[in-house]
């Protein structure tokens, strides 16, 4: 007798014990009407849209002008360069390529070192030198160039080959 009490009072504080837990969970999910609900008042987080402006000290303008002046430069080269071009004799084998000029020759020859690395690995069968040249009176330049002299044509080829892998040129005068 003994055991079937225990057995129905085990059930039965068992289903008390439970709807006991149902009570208190739906009081824990459902909340009450008077209950402070906490909202969002302020826009937190604003979508900006990147309008980008650039001014003259912009590292984009700094990197246009750059390339805007050595553009300017090599094309003002190959302009003096083809103006000399057609008042000598174009037959001859006196044309060479030139691929930098820096007033400091330690620049050059860091220039030329570069060159070369890059053509040999490209097989371009061109060897560089580096040659001193005096322009007007106390003005020294240091010039990249071929070290072998061409005919214009084939100077010219040689240099467009070198423009298409990305190698600045220019035709000049020996």
């Amino acid at each position: 007798m003994n055991k079937s009490r225990f057995k129905i009072f085990s059930i039965i504080l068992s289903y008390v014990f439970f709807i006991f837990v149902i009570v208190i969970s739906f009081n824990a999910v459902v909340p009450e009407k008077d209950l402070r609900v906490l909202e969002q008042q302020e826009i937190l987080v604003k979508k900006i849209d990147n309008n980008f402006s650039r001014d003259k000290n912009s590292v984009y303008e700094i990197l246009e002008k750059d390339n805007d002046e050595s553009e300017k430069i090599v094309k003002s080269e190959e302009k003096k360069s083809s103006a000399k071009i057609e008042k000598d004799e174009i037959k001859k084998d006196n044309f060479r390529i030139q691929f930098a000029s820096f007033r400091e020759k330690q620049r050059s020859l860091q220039i030329s070192t570069k060159l070369k690395e890059k053509m040999s690995n490209m097989s371009f069968g061109i060897n560089l030198i580096v040659k001193e040249v005096k322009i007007k009176e106390n003005q020294i330049f240091y010039r990249v160039i071929s070290e072998r002299k061409y005919p214009l044509g084939k100077a010219n080829s040689e240099c467009e080959k070198l423009k298409k892998n990305k190698i600045q040129c220019i035709i000049i005068k020996s």
